[in-house]
């Protein structure tokens, strides 16, 4: 590989959660659209299904099948329980189609909300079943983080830990940061990853 000048290595922000959680990601604050005859607005700025209903000023997020209010984008997200009639009057366009699916949305308990991670730039999540799983990886130091669908290895259990996103590989003294650049000063242990390794 050769050095290219001006190309960015800047960790980008990194979440780190044990329990369920996702990321919401917009593109600065909330900019808020209209919908025809209706006292909802979306948020035009983020790919998830958020709106502001007008005459209380909840926030509605959908997750999938479920729904989530707050009174702040930055929450605290809980269920939304019975939504406002004016769901049911959105306009009959593709636009809504998956919104109009998933109502009046499938109850969930206050325990099993995901945590809702809010960023305006981009962001990435490392998302762990529980505590970390380690996998020695054979003939090396490494230790592999097994309960997550993100590249994450470490150092021994307790060495740095090294994490492959966007092509790009950080590395931080633990899950929660702080983040650097990594991929021009990996371990020499990665080139012994064995090619049957499940993340080789």
């Amino acid at each position: 590989p050769k050095n290219v000048e001006g190309i960015k290595a800047d960790p980008p922000t990194i979440f780190f959660s044990k329990a369920p959680a996702v990321i919401m990601n917009l593109d600065g604050d909330p900019i808020w659209s209209p919908i025809k005859d209706n006292d909802l607005k979306y948020a035009v700025n983020t790919n998830w299904d958020l709106f502001q209903y007008g005459p209380t000023n909840t926030l509605y997020l959908r997750n999938d099948a479920t729904w989530l209010k707050a009174t702040d984008v930055k929450g605290p997200w809980a269920p939304a329980g019975k939504l406002p009639d004016s769901f049911t009057k959105l306009p009959a366009e593709d636009n809504w189609k998956d919104v109009k699916a998933s109502l009046p949305g499938k109850t969930v308990a206050a325990s099993a909300v995901p945590k809702i991670f809010i960023s305006t730039k981009p962001a990435e999540l490392i998302l762990l079943t529980g505590e970390p799983a380690y996998q020695p990886v054979k003939g090396t130091g490494l230790m592999w983080v097994s309960n997550t669908e993100s590249d994450v290895f470490r150092m021994g259990k307790t060495g740095d830990v090294y994490y492959l996103v966007a092509g790009r590989w950080f590395s931080a003294p633990d899950f929660v940061g702080p983040w650097k650049f990594a991929t021009t000063s990996l371990p020499e242990d990665f080139k012994k990853i064995s090619l049957e390794h499940e993340r080789s």
